[in-house]
């Protein structure tokens, strides 16, 4: 009885050592979450993933309002061409530093295009400024089709700092 015992303690620390050691995130996996978590539009998610002293600065609804994405429909559409690299990870003791390459649709390039093309204005009357704005708005989902979607890589930079064991995403 005594051996069974002891297989079964032995067992145990070995499934309680694994699961354990599986939870801890290397910095560059918390980073990946959390960034995942920001562009899937899960604020709560990536909320966990800020370390105490950012939540100290911004208390989770603030932080849900500042950065909800909205619909969730377009929140997915977007979202789904935003994808990211983490290209370079330097930790020194507790703190980390990364380097992303975000890669996105070309935003300003996309809303300065809109813009100049509604510069004229939308028609006062009713049924012309129906036409015009659904034209328009056919116009752009035509031509920035997912093959035809303009895209730009920017390098971002991302501060990490170790919290008891695990790495959140620093000062924002």
């Amino acid at each position: 009885m005594l051996p069974l015992i002891a297989i079964a303690l032995i067992i145990f620390l070995f499934v309680v050592y694994f699961v354990s050691k599986g939870t801890t995130l290397t910095a560059t996996e918390s980073l990946a979450n959390y960034l995942h978590a920001v562009i899937g539009g899960r604020t709560e998610t990536a909320y966990n993933y800020l370390s105490s002293a950012s939540k100290a600065k911004q208390g989770l609804q603030d932080y849900k309002t500042a950065n909800s994405l909205g619909n969730g429909l377009i929140a997915q559409v977007i979202g789904g061409n935003v994808s990211f690299i983490v290209e370079n990870i330097d930790v020194t003791g507790d703190r980390a530093t990364a380097v992303v390459a975000m890669t996105s649709p070309d935003f300003p390039l996309m809303i300065n295009d809109i813009f100049h093309s509604l510069a004229a204005g939308i028609p006062e009357q009713t049924l012309e400024g129906l036409t015009f704005v659904c034209q328009n708005i056919s116009h752009f989902l035509d031509k920035y089709q997912r093959d035809n979607l303009p895209m730009r890589t920017t390098k971002e930079t991302f501060s990490l700092l170790r919290e008891g064991n695990g790495w959140k995403v620093g000062s924002l």
